[in-house]
């Protein structure tokens, strides 16, 4: 009985593998994020390790991530700058668009309208980087790509945007959610992704 209770690969402790895996993966992503530009590259590494390290139990943590931060730094920074300023300009004319509506009811229609908009250009991210993860790609074919499967499966779309914006939501209330969110919405994102990826 305390064999089992102590083997590393019983029912126990397997969970807690998963957990402690997924706060490393995370510490990795915000260390690798610092530089702004390399936060695509990271997210791709970050969701490399979740599909192969965490789901499939391939082993190699660091070593995976390190090497999928390396090989998709070209790409990962131009498709940070792309995705960065859609996100950016989609949240400015979004402010803009409240601030000369007024306010009252119309004000809250309009926000949330704007809400719903900024699900999709966050859905099309949202499909970027694990596909900089998993296939070769020229830079437009990559982007292209994206944009074709956010809006072909576009319930996966908006079911991992509203992952993501929920996690930010919860960041900006309480910062210690760093420590496993970005590992955790990588996994959430991976069992949308995934049966996708397997067709191709």
């Amino acid at each position: 009985m305390w064999r089992k209770i102590f083997d590393p690969d019983s029912y126990f402790w397997r969970p807690l593998g998963y957990v402690g895996e997924l706060v490393v993966l995370s510490l990795l992503w915000v260390v690798c994020c610092l530089p702004v530009v390399t936060a695509g590259q990271a997210t791709a590494a970050l969701y490399d390790c979740v599909a192969h390290c965490v789901r499939r139990g391939e082993g190699d943590l660091f070593g995976r991530f390190f090497r999928t931060f390396r090989r998709e730094w070209k790409l990962g920074i131009l498709s940070t700058l792309l995705w960065g300023g859609v996100l950016g300009l989609t949240l400015w004319l979004s402010g803009r668009a409240l601030a000369a509506n007024g306010d009252g009811q119309s004000l809250d229609l309009f926000g949330l309208a704007f809400q719903i908009l900024l699900l999709v250009p966050v859905g099309c991210a949202c499909w970027v980087f694990p596909l900089l993860s998993r296939f070769e790609n020229s830079f437009a074919s990559l982007n292209r790509g994206a944009v074709l499967l956010a809006l072909g499966h576009m319930p996966r779309s908006l079911g991992m945007a509203l992952v993501v914006l929920l996690a930010v939501r919860l960041f900006l209330r309480t910062f210690t959610t760093v420590f496993f969110s970005p590992g955790l919405v990588a996994l959430l994102c991976s069992f949308l992704l995934e049966p996708v990826f397997r067709r191709y």
